[in-house]
C-alpha cells in the first residue's frame, strides 16, 4: 500500500528516479526543482511586490499568521547549504504569494540537508516534464495541448479544465512562450485576461495542482510549466 504523501525526503526521492546525490543538487542549485522544507506553526508574512513608475519594487504584506505546511527554498540558499551544510534563511518562495518570510520576533531558520523535503506537485511536475514516472513506471504523454478556447489543456500528461479566465490567462502565457519570452509579469497577465484579482494563485484556487501547468519564479513572473 502507497501512503499519500504531501511531500518527500530526499533518500526517498533518490531512491525513486534512481539518480546520484550530486544531479539532485545540480537540479536544484539551477532552479529545475524545487526543494522546501517543512514550517511547524512559526509566524510568516506572504505578500506580493509591487513597482513603482521608477522601477523600484517593495514588498506589500498580504497575510501574517503561525503558519504550518511547506515553503520553498531560494535557489540561492539552496546552493549554499549544501556547499556549508546549513543555512539560515529568512525568505523564502511560494505559490500562494509573491514572496514568504519571518515576521516578528523570529527572524530567520536554520536548516540543514536532512529538512529537505520535495513536495508531491513539484515531484509530479518534473517527471512529467522530463518524461518519466518514477517507480510507476508510467510515461506521461509529453507536449502541450489546447482547445480553441483554452478551457481544455492538456500539458505534460495532465488535464486541465479552466474557466474563462483561467483560459485567458493560459493562452496569454502560451503566446508569451511561442515568441521565446516565456518568463510574464503575473500582474500584468492578470490584468490582460479580465481578472480583478491581482494573484495567481487566487485566480487558480479551484485547480490544486495548478503548478503543474503554471510555473513561478518567486518573484512575481510566471511561465507554463516545462513549454
Amino acid at each position: 500500500m502507497e501512503i499519500e504523501k504531501a511531500y518527500f525526503t530526499l533518500p526517498e526521492v533518490l531512491a525513486r528516479w534512481s539518480i546520484p546525490e550530486v544531479d539532485l543538487v545540480y537540479l536544484a542549485e539551477n532552479d529545475q526543482l524545487r526543494l522546501s522544507v517543512r514550517i511547524l506553526n512559526l509566524p510568516i508574512e506572504f505578500g506580493d511586490y509591487e513597482e513603482t513608475d521608477d522601477g523600484r519594487c517593495y514588498s506589500i504584506p498580504t497575510e501574517r499568521s503561525s503558519f504550518n505546511g511547506l515553503l520553498d527554498l531560494q535557489v540561492q540558499d539552496v546552493f549554499q547549504l549544501f556547499r556549508k551544510g546549513e543555512v539560515t534563511v529568512t525568505w523564502f518562495r511560494t505559490t500562494r504569494a509573491d514572496y514568504a518570510c519571518f515576521w516578528g520576533s523570529r527572524e530567520s531558520l536554520t536548516i540543514r540537508k536532512s529538512d529537505l523535503v520535495l513536495r508531491r506537485e513539484e515531484r509530479d511536475r518534473f517527471e512529467a516534464v522530463r518524461g518519466f514516472g518514477g517507480a510507476s513506471g508510467k510515461m506521461p504523454a509529453g507536449g502541450f495541448h489546447a482547445s480553441a478556447d483554452y478551457q481544455v489543456v492538456r500539458c505534460h500528461g495532465h488535464e486541465f479544465r479552466l474557466g474563462p479566465i483561467q483560459a485567458q490567462v493560459v493562452r496569454i502565457l502560451h503566446a508569451a512562450a511561442q515568441r521565446g519570452d516565456q518568463w510574464q509579469s503575473g500582474k500584468a497577465v492578470l490584468s490582460q485576461a479580465g481578472s480583478r484579482s491581482l494573484k495567481m494563485a487566487d485566480v487558480f484556487k479551484s485547480k490544486k495542482d495548478w503548478p503543474l501547468l503554471i510555473e513561478s519564479n518567486g518573484r512575481g513572473a510566471y511561465r507554463l510549466a516545462g513549454v
